[in-house]
């Protein structure tokens, strides 16, 4: 087993005793990655103070094997074996925990009738493993870092395509594949390109909607590398920007600038999003911010709470997260800035770095 993975491992483990369980159930795609390696869509991991279990199937043995170094790896001889169950048997659990925030009621009532006869007690956790994936190690943030990169070279050739009649899907397929030939596993989620009345919708969906002159468009993509994700947000404008279109743009700009310049250790997430929430109140689109400023950035593009109106989460070095003030107005138009940020011990460093002027693009 890696450092890397017997750090994370360790830390867990100081985590049994609150609750006090024998052992962990992770069940989570991303959270048996994290923790094992593995990669399989067929896993699970069973968690104790002396011993770490991958349960798969037959399928995915090799790769389990490969991927997964240090983990006893248990796969079924027959189908119908519950190879879950001999576990739990042969270790002599009673207090298992369970990641309760991805346990659906008929998953764990299903547990309790199957394995009742074994005594066994099911102890519901809540985000265990997802707290300890906010702060990102060395390898982790190198590869949200290439993604980031892939991400900036992706808006400086996607400029080429930012003209009248231009079809939004085809400038959500151009970034795609460009970020794959770039090196990206795949885009880290559904790709957003929302030009004129669809730029007024937060998530808009990509339509067949062709830009026109006058058009704020927005491009919200990222892209994936080794698992870890990127996510980046810029607005433009197809021919000349209006007034409106200029104020709603700087006032984006400046709000996005002064919470980056918040952040650092120590600070709670609710603290960042109010000073760009100020900003924006204070020029009059305080009605048009309707989102969150920022969510943790990781294996996930949505990795955890971030920057929003309530979040408690206490900032610290190593932590990723997007930075995404936006003004949303019906028959003018939407307008977000999106950068990633690493927090850091004097304070944080910014990972996208495409340009943030206003860019107005004319016919050619």
């Amino acid at each position: 087993m890696s450092l890397r993975f017997a750090q994370r491992l360790a830390r867990l483990r100081a985590r049994l005793d609150d609750p006090a369980v024998e052992a962990l159930l992770i069940t989570t795609r991303l959270n048996v990655r994290y923790l094992s390696g593995f990669t399989g869509s067929a896993g699970s991991l069973l968690i104790g103070r002396d011993f770490a279990v991958l349960l798969t199937d037959r399928r995915y043995t090799l790769r389990a094997q490969r991927e997964a170094s240090g983990f006893e790896v248990v796969v079924p001889d027959n189908p119908d074996d519950d190879i879950l169950k001999t576990q739990l048997e042969t270790r002599h659990l009673r207090r298992v925990g369970f990641e309760a925030n991805h346990v659906t009621v008929k998953t764990l009532e299903s547990w309790q009738e199957k394995y009742q006869e074994l005594g066994v007690e099911w102890v519901a956790t809540d985000g265990v493993v997802e707290e300890l994936r906010q702060v990102k190690d060395g390898e982790e943030i190198a590869a949200i870092r290439e993604a980031c990169g892939i991400a900036d070279a992706a808006f400086r050739h996607i400029q080429l395509f930012m003209q009248p009649e231009t079809v939004e899907l085809d400038v959500a397929m151009e970034l795609d594949f460009y970020m794959r030939r770039q090196g990206a596993r795949r885009a880290a989620f559904d790709i957003i390109v929302a030009s004129g009345e669809n730029s007024a919708m937060p998530h808009a969906e990509t339509s067949e909607r062709r830009f026109r002159p006058g058009d704020f468009v927005i491009l919200d993509y990222g892209a994936e590398v080794d698992g870890y994700c990127s996510d980046i947000t810029r607005t433009v404008v197809i021919g000349k920007a209006s007034e409106e279109q200029r104020r709603m743009y700087h006032t984006v700009l400046e709000a996005q600038l002064r919470a980056i310049e918040a952040i650092k250790p120590g600070v709670k997430g609710c603290d960042v999003d109010s000073v760009a929430r100020q900003v924006i109140s204070d020029a009059g689109y305080g009605d048009h911010f309707t989102h969150s400023l920022g969510h943790s950035l990781g294996l996930s593009v949505h990795d955890g709470i971030g920057f929003a109106q309530k979040s408690e989460v206490v900032l610290e070095p190593g932590m990723v997260f997007t930075v995404e003030p936006g003004i949303y107005i019906e028959g003018v138009g939407g307008v977000r800035i999106e950068d990633d940020i690493l927090v850091t011990e004097e304070g944080c460093e910014v990972l996208t770095h495409a340009p943030k002027e206003l860019m107005e693009f004319e016919a050619r």
